[in-house]
């Protein structure tokens, strides 16, 4: 296993870094199809990359702004969904067209009532002939409100039938799709999630995705890589935050000296150094399950996912103490920080679902 990056990773990753403080200093969520073509041109997305190189692409991008991430995220999780499970038109006409940015695409799975519990979905899909006909209410869509194509998951069968959970294609253009203004969040802002409402959608047969009762097998395949790119996210705040801490820390001078000779600080910022160095080789012995042990790949993707974003919203709160009123600045990186690193640990499943992910693995009973 590749502990250490060589230097290319961090070429790779410095030049990324540069590259987003130049071009994308300010950015909305009006931008963001811009800045992954901008990504796609400058070779830093290439089709058929390592999962490695892409963590760390989402590592630097979220060292820039930690909000960027779900976007990368959930673009990622589109194009394994698609590569993976879709029938060869799908491909044909979405893979590459995501790949580059012409499209982006947004993934639709969380009801009101169907969160950590997929099987509690609630949209329909009903067979018409050789048609789907969907009905239904999604809420946190990923990029919804950007989006090219959803990806989004209905129930063919009765009520908590696992067996008919089914992965569909759908047009966001579509009159019977609605999709609602970006949902205010505490954090991750810069990328958009959006409810979603499904009025009586008409599909053709080729828009279902994988066969009837795939569609939990899909979103685990999903969310299991989500969890690596999650990682990844939360690696690249702590990352940036720890720089703002050390930055403030030796310029900031109180009673006669900088507050970084006091023992207290030089405590926080060990503590902050050494759960980066631990997050980020989990998050790389997660890449490296995914390439050489994929019988592995759960139980690191969730212990990569639950250690990195629990260190980074503890280590958010030291680093709005080490700047003091500084950090308590709306917009500025340190508290837009805090807010994000929240909202890290909910998303691909709360840290409460990998505990339950990762005793699994021990086979208790």
């Amino acid at each position: 296993m590749q502990v250490l990056l060589t230097d290319n990773n961090k070429n790779f990753q410095d030049s990324i870094y540069g590259f987003l403080k130049a071009k994308f200093k300010s950015i909305e969520s009006s931008d963001l199809k811009r800045l992954w073509q901008e990504l796609f041109k400058n070779s830093f997305i290439k089709p058929e990359q390592s999962i490695l190189d892409e963590a760390l692409l989402v590592e630097s991008v979220s060292k820039h702004l930690s909000g960027l991430g779900l976007f990368l995220l959930t673009q990622f999780t589109c194009i394994n969904i698609i590569n993976n499970f879709a029938n060869k038109d799908i491909r044909n006409k979405y893979l590459n067209k995501l790949r580059s940015g012409e499209a982006i695409g947004s993934f639709s799975i969380t009801e009101p009532n169907a969160g950590s519990d997929v099987s509690l979905i609630e949209t329909t899909a009903v067979k018409n002939n050789n048609n789907w006909i969907l009905n239904g209410h999604k809420i946190w869509a990923s990029n919804g409100s950007i989006c090219d194509l959803i990806i989004t998951f209905a129930q063919t069968k009765s009520h908590k039938d696992k067996s008919g959970i089914t992965a569909f294609l759908l047009d966001p253009n579509s009159k019977q799709i609605k999709i609602k203004s970006d949902t205010p969040k505490l954090g991750v802002k810069i990328t958009p999630s959006n409810e979603i409402t499904i009025n009586n959608a008409e599909i053709t047969e080729e828009a279902k995705i994988g066969d009837i009762g795939d569609g939990i097998k899909i979103a685990l395949s999903a969310i299991t890589l989500g969890r690596i790119y999650c990682a990844a996210q939360a690696v690249g705040l702590l990352g940036g935050l720890l720089e703002e801490c050390i930055n403030h820390s030796t310029k900031r001078n109180q009673f006669g000296k900088s507050i970084s000779e006091y023992q207290s600080i030089k405590w926080y910022l060990a503590d902050m150094t050494k759960d980066l160095d631990a997050a980020r080789l989990l998050l790389h012995k997660a890449c490296w399950a995914k390439e050489n042990s994929p019988e592995e790949l759960s139980k690191y993707s969730s212990m990569a996912k639950y250690f990195s974003t629990s260190v980074t919203q503890k280590h958010a709160t030291k680093a709005v103490q080490i700047l003091g009123g500084r950090g308590l600045i709306e917009g500025s990186y340190v508290a837009k920080g805090y807010n994000d690193s929240k909202v890290l640990e909910i998303y691909e499943g709360t840290n409460e679902i990998q505990k339950l992910v990762l005793t699994k693995e021990l086979k208790l009973n």
